[in-house]
């Protein structure tokens, strides 16, 4: 939940800006840049996260009702919500049943990433059970994003953080293997979803032959590098480009987490987002240690700020641990 939302903060100041505008106007990112609501500060993709999360450990798991009510309860538009999200809430503010909000959005619901941005705490209350977290993902993107491409977008990303978070913790299991990884997230893919194994077939070519740059690369090396991948496997906010992308920049820098948010944002485009669902993933699998403290110590603060967040990471993992701790698991091992 701390990489959602050091992604979201590190790229929302460049959200929009190709590869090479961001290398001309301010090299490579490093650092949280000043934005638009300050320094480290947070857009509706953490907004949104947090919002899930708080649902879900109020009502001890998934409640459609429930959850779309508290979106609704958070919206600020000043956090930059998408067009297509914030008519979803209006219409549920004004009474319209959850699973019907976002039907009619952009004709036939829209398959932006707005419900795959937020949806690791999902993954990470379901871990134990890939099915489950994969069906939770895709009842809560029905609230706004219930275009087949859009739930789909869900249902991998939190697959990624369910896998990531098992990965990180069952260590026999040995360092990731992007192979297996990649069969995993897509083993809940549906019929008219193949469009995302197309993409998931992109990534692995991607992991082969543009690998993530070094430390030493040159700065031509890296924007080339950057406008490859974006032209590949995109860099908007379509799920099925920008969702397989994070799936990407984290594989490629899967032992450095800190890399895989710069790796992320030199990217271009959706910046805030890719970065915010790398960072899930990288936190899934990494914990929060190893993020580092010039990000941490960066962070929006306030009623919702940093330590907000960290404190709702461990409600959640209370309430994993008194519903959860003991289910099986499903797959029992990670392979594809």
């Amino acid at each position: 939940m701390l990489g959602t939302f050091l992604g979201d903060a590190l790229g929302m100041p460049v959200e929009g800006m190709n590869p090479a505008a961001i290398r001309h106007r301010h090299g490579l990112i490093r650092d949280l840049l000043d934005a638009r609501l300050g320094r480290g500060t947070y857009t509706d993709d953490t907004q949104m996260m947090a919002a899930l999360a708080e649902s879900l450990v109020a009502r001890r798991g998934f409640d459609g009702a429930h959850a779309a009510a508290t979106f609704v309860s958070r919206l600020d538009r000043r956090r930059g919500y998408g067009q297509g999200t914030i008519e979803a809430l209006e219409r549920i503010a004004a009474g319209l049943p959850w699973e019907s909000a976002g039907a009619h959005t952009y004709g036939s619901g829209s398959f932006g990433n707005g419900s795959a941005m937020r949806v690791a705490p999902v993954g990470l209350m379901f871990h134990r059970d890939i099915d489950q977290a994969v069906q939770v993902a895709r009842e809560q993107s029905d609230i706004t994003h219930c275009h087949p491409l859009g739930r789909a977008g869900a249902a991998v990303m939190a697959t990624g953080v369910a896998v990531a978070l098992r990965w990180g913790v069952e260590m026999e299991e040995g360092p990731v293997d992007p192979e297996v990884f990649l069969g995993l997230v897509g083993h809940g893919l549906r019929e008219n979803e193949g469009l995302y194994g197309e993409s998931l077939e992109k990534v692995r070519h991607m992991l082969r032959y543009c690998p993530a740059p070094e430390p030493g690369d040159s700065s031509d090396k890296r924007l080339a590098a950057a406008e490859q991948v974006s032209a590949v496997l995109g860099n908007d906010a379509r799920a099925f480009h920008s969702v397989p992308t994070a799936l990407y920049c984290f594989l490629a820098n899967a032992d450095d987490p800190e890399q895989s948010l710069i790796h992320a944002v030199s990217l271009g485009g959706d910046t805030d987002t890719i970065a915010a669902m790398t960072g899930a993933l990288s936190g899934a699998y990494h914990g929060a240690g190893l993020w580092p403290a010039r990000w941490l110590d960066q962070l929006e603060g306030g009623p919702r700020g940093r330590d907000y967040i960290m404190g709702l990471a461990e409600d959640l993992f209370l309430v994993w641990l008194e519903l959860f701790a003991e289910t099986p698991l499903q797959p029992s091992e990670l392979r594809a």
